[in-house]
């Protein structure tokens, strides 16, 4: 009996760190990130503000989306990423965490993986410009001007903006515009000569989002100001044709009689024109007549006189 107690009790001095720390093991571990964060710092503060936000709603894509950027600013690449891939993984559409991703790739010089990610942000919405546009800056700088070309092309015929410097400061870095241009031309004319304001996206929101840094849920939605998507634009105002009304009559004023009839002054011409009353005009001088009662040529010119009569010579 004695031998089973002691046998029970070293099995269970065995067995009791296993389980101590089975009960470590669940509890939910410390974010890396988060001992490095500073209170007051308006970073940190808002890192820490989307942390509840994701802990409250983790089947939010657009959350981690944005929890990603937060932590790619405050350079946690890891963390970032996985925050993405989150995302990515909750919404099979979701095509701003996959190219933030690219973005999260190329910081870091990893090319492939960062074409790999505006792949699958190209596949998950094809009319998005910008993954296009990056995808094939990456293209030209590996060496792939064919497939660059075509990605450029495509992003310049969705959003023809971006050729602009001011609205995107890449277009610069590239040597291909000129054949890019070619690329576009048939169906830049084709465009040209049809009558419709089709459009493939809502250019409003497209000018607004910006080229050089990562792109958050709300980059995309509206502005409260404008119209929403989708109104046609405003055309010009109708005229409004006021008819001429009679000027509004004045009251006397003191120490004017009523019954007088009001005076009005005449208005004064600025250039006085001599009408019927004033003096005739004096008579034009007489023209002299040089072709001698000839009637005259259409113009003004006097009629030649014509060649003598030759006189006939006798034998």
């Amino acid at each position: 009996m004695k031998k089973l107690l002691a046998a029970a009790v070293l099995v269970a001095a065995v067995l009791a760190p296993g389980l101590v720390l089975g009960e470590k093991e669940k509890q939910p571990a410390v974010p890396f990130y988060r001992k490095y964060l500073v209170a007051g710092i308006p970073l940190d503060d808002r890192i820490l503000l989307q942390e509840k936000r994701v802990e409250a709603n983790p089947d939010s894509a657009d959350l981690r989306n944005d929890f990603g950027n937060l932590l790619a600013a405050r350079r946690f690449p890891k963390e970032a990423r996985e925050q993405y891939e989150m995302a990515m993984k909750l919404d099979k559409h979701h095509f701003l965490a996959p190219y933030n991703l690219g973005l999260l790739y190329e910081t870091q010089g990893q090319t492939r993986k960062a074409i790999s990610a505006y792949q699958k942000s190209v596949d998950r919405n094809r009319g998005f410009p910008p993954s296009r546009f990056r995808l094939g800056r990456l293209y030209e700088k590996s060496g792939s001007p064919q497939k660059a070309i075509r990605q450029y092309a495509r992003a310049l015929q969705i959003d023809p903006d971006m050729r602009d410097p001011r609205r995107n400061p890449l277009i610069v870095d590239t040597q291909l515009l000129a054949q890019v241009s070619l690329e576009n031309y048939p169906l830049d004319l084709a465009s040209a000569s049809m009558a419709t304001e089709a459009a493939y996206l809502d250019r409003g929101l497209m000018r607004k989002l910006p080229l050089d840094r990562m792109l958050s849920s709300e980059d995309l939605k509206p502005s409260p100001t404008g119209p929403p998507a989708g109104t046609p634009p405003a055309g010009p105002s109708p005229v409004q044709v006021i008819a001429p009304s009679s000027p509004p009559r004045r009251e006397p004023g003191p120490g004017v009689l009523r019954n007088q009839p009001a005076m009005t002054a005449e208005p004064t011409p600025d250039v006085i024109v001599p009408g019927a009353e004033s003096e005739e005009a004096p008579p034009p001088l007489p023209t002299p007549d040089p072709g001698g009662g000839r009637p005259l040529y259409v113009g003004g010119a006097v009629r030649p006189a014509p060649p003598p009569t030759p006189t006939p010579v006798s034998n």
